[in-house]
């Protein structure tokens, strides 16, 4: 995984990851709040038997699933050079008293083959800092740290580590293809 993944930090403008924020934590902007639903599985049943979490899908399958897509996709859209997206998904996960870790997974393992999946791009970007993090399997951690993104292959295996600190660890994961810059 030798720099293959990149970190950033206040990815978007203040501005904009603030109207993000308070229409996920406040429901302020976009929508009057946000619908989550629990995921009693992080990964798959078979693999992930794990305490959970919640989860809003804001576009899957070519489908916008949610209000919230209309306003979020504009302020992304060009910071990831987006050609074709395939998933836009918010994890919400609640305070534990004791870290909990997931099982590793690529997000796209159950839709593609490894070999298509290595040509997608997944992108976190963290709503809120709290001592939660990710966590890749050659061992490299990336803190949950608010408006800091990290983008690898999708079919690099991650996963997720709770926090203990803050109410809430808040994401948002996206799967897309980048647009090819031509010389």
């Amino acid at each position: 995984m030798e720099n293959n993944f990149s970190i950033t930090d206040n990815f978007l403008t203040e501005q904009d990851f603030g109207t993000i924020r308070d229409s996920i934590i406040g429901g302020k902007t976009f929508t009057d709040g946000i619908e989550w639903k629990f995921n009693p599985h992080v990964v798959h049943p078979k693999e992930d038997p794990t305490p959970g979490q919640f989860v809003h899908t804001v576009y899957f399958g070519n489908v916008p699933c949610s209000p919230f897509y209309n306003s979020l996709v504009p302020l992304i859209e060009h910071k990831f050079s987006i050609s074709a997206l395939y998933r836009i998904k918010m994890n919400l996960t609640p305070r534990f008293s004791e870290s909990y870790t997931y099982t590793f997974h690529s997000d796209l393992s159950h839709d593609f083959e490894e070999d298509v999946a290595s040509h997608w791009t997944t992108a976190i970007l963290y709503i809120n800092t709290n001592n939660g993090y990710t966590e890749f399997e050659n061992g490299e951690k990336v803190e949950s740290v608010a408006n800091r993104v990290v983008m690898f292959p999708s079919n690099f295996k991650h996963r997720g580590i709770t926090q203990t600190d803050e109410q809430t660890r808040i994401l948002i994961n996206f799967n897309f293809l980048k647009r090819k810059i031509r010389d």
